[in-house]
């Protein structure tokens, strides 16, 4: 399998629903389009291909494991939406690049903090979820944002100005307007485009960069000058810290948060050094198999030494339309957020460094060619836990 970055630069005005953002599901769909258009009319996907040459059954067939995420508009490739654990301050919200009070990570100290709370009158300097600088209460961080440095990101702020287009229907007979009506977009700003992360078979690269060499077509009313995306296709750079590295420190972080509430309380229980922490970080929505699992939040039955611990997650709905069938998708109830684990002293390790990098290469529950269940392990995030 190999990980591609897939830009689109909108060439026309766009509908979209949350323009900072075109859902896998719209990008894998317009992918299909392309394909479909050079299938038998008619034919239902869903049964099997149209032909010994179907171009979309060779993308998109049973058994292919084409993976595409959604699309964040930035103005860079590495564009991303906070987690779910980031928070700023209420009053002057935002990085201190920009003049705020900063942003930062709250999944290790309010972890920490809350086993360390049972007697917090010994507690000198407890957590708050107050603002450092202003002392203003604390809220989600919500955004989308770039990085430009190890420890440099931008908020990506407007990306788009809303359109309104007019149409009417004349009479060419009495020469009037029979009807009149409205359609309603964005034009997305200059210098702002989206990037969405492929991953696939090295044999489908042929084929997927053919049906992308003429661009393709995102949201509708294509016919009235909207939706025209171009793209590019460029293999991605492995520039992330290796899984090992990620989790040595984001548990070096757990354990001096640790010692810094073990110093002001005598009493403080000694933690055991043989336990371990590794965070499941829900960018994209996973959907759990029910008959498996009865929570929206992953459980991982397969790692018996691992269990969850504490989760900042929001629900989600997903769906959609089938465009090889022609027929509505199922709709199901997954979740984004963050996700803490705990591994048990007795756990074997190798085992469990194995399944967590296999669930970062092929993702978590169901749905997944459909851009749901990408996960990131320990996010690098997590360990900004200083306003920046």
């Amino acid at each position: 399998m190999k990980r591609y970055l897939l830009r689109l630069i909108p060439e026309q005005p766009l509908r979209l629903d949350d323009a900072t953002m075109i859902p896998a599901q719209a990008v894998r769909g317009a992918i299909a389009d392309v394909l479909l258009a050079g299938c038998v009319p008619g034919h239902e996907h869903d049964t099997g291909p149209c032909g010994a040459e179907c171009r979309y059954w060779s993308v998109f067939g049973e058994g292919v494991r084409l993976k595409v995420g959604p699309a964040y508009a930035g103005s860079g490739d590495d564009t991303a939406p906070t987690l779910a654990t980031v928070r700023t301050c209420s009053r002057v919200p935002g990085f201190k690049t920009a003049g705020a009070h900063g942003v930062f990570d709250i999944a290790v100290r309010q972890w920490v903090f809350e086993q360390a709370s049972v007697t917090p009158d010994r507690l000198l300097a407890p957590f708050s979820l107050h603002c450092p600088v202003c002392d203003a209460p604390l809220m989600p961080y919500r955004s989308v944002i770039t990085r430009q440095g190890e420890r440099e990101f931008a908020a990506v702020g407007d990306v788009s100005t809303s359109l309104t287009s007019t149409h009417a229907s004349i009479s060419r007979t009495r020469g009037q307007v029979i009807e009149r009506h409205e359609i309603t977009g964005v034009m997305i700003n200059r210098g702002i485009y989206y990037t969405a992360q492929l991953t696939m078979p090295d044999h489908l690269e042929v084929s997927v960069r053919q049906a992308l060499g003429g661009g393709l077509w995102i949201g509708g009313k294509r016919s009235q000058g909207f939706g025209a995306v171009r793209t590019e296709l460029v293999p991605t750079v492995a520039n992330a810290l290796p899984l090992g590295e990620r989790i040595a420190r984001f548990n070096r972080a757990i354990r001096a948060e640790q010692r810094f509430y073990a110093a002001m309380d005598s009493t403080h229980q000694s933690i055991d050094e043989g336990e371990s922490y590794f965070s499941l970080d829900l960018s994209a929505a996973a959907l759990p198999a029910y008959a498996e699992s009865p929570s929206i939040v992953p459980a991982l039955t397969m790692l018996s030494s691992v269990a969850p611990v504490r989760h900042w997650i929001d629900g989600h709905v997903g769906g959609g339309w089938h465009a090889g069938a022609g027929l509505p998708r199922r709709t199901q109830i997954g979740a984004t957020g963050v996700v803490l684990y705990r591994v048990s002293p007795d756990a074997k390790r190798t085992a469990v460094d194995e399944m967590l990098a296999f669930l970062e290469a092929e993702g978590i529950g169901t749905g997944r060619e459909r851009g749901y269940g990408a996960v990131t392990v320990c996010d690098p995030f997590h360990l900004f836990m200083d306003p920046i």
